[in-house]
């Protein structure tokens, strides 16, 4: 991806800061899908899909899967579909072109196709997401910053906010893109018939990391440990009061705990779980080959900490053990390259083992020859 700006300059003023608009960020872009391979995927009962549009001024919105004359509609639709990366491995693909951010980070590719003047109304979302124009013009209008206090209209499943006037306007053509940071307004309305991608980056809950930090540290503590007064026994208090140092004493002490017994997992855990479901036979890259280079599942989410004497291995939110001598296939792994499953076996049989039984490998025969046209 090609910035107006230097990488580090990104990171530094726009990275979940501010809008960027990246006018020809990938030259001579070429929609890996069609408005037809999107609809066909849309019909499969295992895909994440949903149209949205207008009647008689009122929002609808109806998921899938689809059939073809759902498709049939006189007012501007927009066709949305989740995770196409995780059937596609020429939209995977498109990952290779964002900055250097944590790999952890990203979440997944949703695709729409919207006919002429058709948009999901004015939102903000809760990720940071990098909105790639694949075919056709999309007019996108950015408003202000909102958050849990903005007022939200909710219409047959969709959290709408009301319409603003624009501070910022952006025409994309294909190969555009336009990074939007979370909790900014924006409203995306088609001209003439036109795909999107939008890369999405998720960021865990400040909740959920608390929540799986303390459960940790709470396994491990022992019933028998008591808050202890320390100084706070020789302070005078009036009759059941609680004073400031009580607290202070209170609170320090679970800081310790906390930190004593903190195992480090939580953050690869949590940043690494799925919603999905375990991955079977009829996974859409097919079966996994006896030989060959292989590679991560798009689905798998893969992550790792470097210790002293191991490598913490964290897999769709479980927790592993390996050898230090393993971690340079991980790192391959993780970097989107493939691995000679032969090699793997041989030189990293954990890391292996680890990857078989939760199904995170494919073959690079399958993820190279999966044939759209299947959709």
């Amino acid at each position: 991806m090609i910035l107006p700006v230097s990488e580090a300059r990104f990171l530094s003023e726009y990275w979940q800061q501010k809008p960027l608009f990246c006018p020809g960020a990938i030259a001579d872009f070429q929609s890996p899908l069609t408005p037809e391979h999107l609809a066909g995927l849309a019909m499969e009962p295992e895909a994440e899909s949903r149209l949205v549009w207008q009647s008689h001024g009122a929002w609808q919105q109806q998921s899938g899967p689809f059939q073809e004359s759902d498709f049939q509609k006189d007012a501007p639709w927009t066709l949305l579909v989740q995770r196409v990366d995780h059937w596609f491995s020429e939209v995977a693909a498109l990952k290779s072109n964002l900055p250097a951010l944590p790999q952890w980070r990203f979440d997944d590719v949703m695709v729409s196709y919207a006919t002429d003047e058709a948009g999901v109304g004015p939102h903000f979302d809760r990720y940071d997401v990098f909105l790639l124009q694949g075919a056709g013009q999309r007019e996108w209008r950015l408003g202000p910053h909102c958050d849990e206090r903005t007022p939200q209209l909710s219409e047959n499943g969709l959290n709408l906010i009301s319409p603003f006037e624009p501070e910022h306007t952006f025409i994309l053509e294909p190969g555009d893109v336009l990074y939007v940071p979370p909790g900014i307004a924006h409203w995306g309305v088609s001209r003439g018939p036109c795909m999107t991608y939008s890369l999405g980056f998720r960021a865990p809950s400040v909740a959920d990391l608390l929540a799986r930090r303390v459960d940790h540290v709470l396994e491990r503590l022992s019933e028998s440990a008591l808050l202890e007064d320390g100084h706070t026994a020789t302070l005078s208090a009036r009759p059941g009061e609680i004073t400031a140092a009580h607290l202070a004493n209170a609170r320090d002490a679970m800081h310790n705990a906390i930190d004593a017994l903190d195992d480090q997992r939580w953050l690869g855990e949590v940043v690494t779980e799925t919603s999905g479901s375990d991955w079977d036979d009829e996974h859409p890259y097919g079966a996994l080959h006896e030989q060959g280079p292989v590679k991560l599942q798009a689905e798998a989410k893969l992550a790792w900490t470097e210790q002293k004497h191991q490598v913490d291995l964290f897999l769709n939110g479980t927790h592993h053990r390996l050898s230090l001598s393993e971690l340079p296939h991980v790192i391959t792994l993780c970097s989107g390259k493939s691995v000679d499953r032969a090699l793997l076996e041989h030189e990293a049989e954990a890391l292996y083992s680890v990857l078989l039984e939760h199904g995170a490998l494919i073959s690079e025969e399958h993820s190279k020859n999966r044939s759209m046209l299947d959709h």
